[in-house]
């Protein structure tokens, strides 16, 4: 979402998704930093035809808030929430009155009385104990399907699905994220700015001699060959190139279905 009150760069990334993507994420708040409220865009992503999964941050919102963002979003279509905590600012721990979990647990009476579906994020590359602790949690809440941290380390994603298998229950939907790093400064943002989110050498060598995108469709390709696997692309500006990014993940899917 943008940092004023225009709209026209989220309905120019909007012309790219349309016919390319089910969902669409509007972020909340992003990086820590006030942003158009993602509600603003959920009347554009229907008339596109694309459904809206509005970001919902608990951080700097007590419980008052909250409820008003859930049922604000429910009103106006939103086919689901991701609750997240909220993103750090300059080292700073998020402030807020409510936990993801009580959030989660809570957003079908803040909804009703239509139905949404409820979303959390896992970083499969933080400290794994912690992270699988919170997962079980939020699986308790109630949620809906889980967001994964940008993954670029597949083997080390895979790893930390084998030691969640026993608290993943068969019907959640787990999409996996992957980012557009178009050039050499995203991958510096990422490096720099986002905790636990690695990238192997030869990966990052690839994006910093241009092939970004080249490494994005890889490794949707490798996603779609597993089952049970779902697709969260990050564009980073480049809504142009996920179109491409989706289709090697559909083509990787349809073949290992055979």
């Amino acid at each position: 979402m943008p940092r004023g009150a225009n709209l026209v760069l989220v309905q120019r990334a909007l012309t790219h998704l349309n016919g390319a993507v089910n969902l669409v994420g509007l972020t909340d708040n992003h990086m820590g930093r006030a942003r158009l409220s993602p509600l603003a865009a959920i009347p554009d992503c229907l008339r596109f035809g694309l459904r809206p999964v509005l970001h919902l941050s608990c951080r700097d919102r007590n419980q008052l808030g909250l409820h008003q963002q859930v049922a604000g979003a429910s009103a106006l279509g939103a086919a689901g929430v991701l609750v997240v905590q909220g993103d750090r600012r300059g080292g700073l721990a998020v402030d807020s009155a409510m936990k993801a979990t009580e959030v989660i647990r809570l957003v079908p009476e803040w909804a009703a009385p239509n139905r949404v579906l409820r979303g959390a994020v896992v970083n499969p590359f933080a400290d794994r104990q912690r992270e699988l602790a919170l997962l079980e949690r939020k699986i308790a809440a109630g949620v809906d399907f889980i967001q994964t941290q940008m993954v670029f380390d597949l083997l080390l994603f895979e790893d930390f699905l084998r030691e969640a298998g026993t608290i993943l229950p068969p019907q959640l939907g787990i999409f996996v994220s992957v980012g557009i790093l178009r050039a050499a400064r995203n991958l510096d943002f990422v490096q720099r700015a986002i905790p636990n989110c690695p990238v192997p050498d030869s990966l990052a060598q690839r994006i910093r001699e241009g092939q970004g995108v080249v490494v994005a469709t890889e490794l949707a390709a490798e996603i779609g060959r597993r089952p049970g696997l779902r697709l969260h692309v990050i564009p980073l500006g480049a809504e142009g190139q996920v179109r491409q990014v989706i289709e090697a993940f559909d083509g990787a899917r349809a073949v290992a279905s055979v």
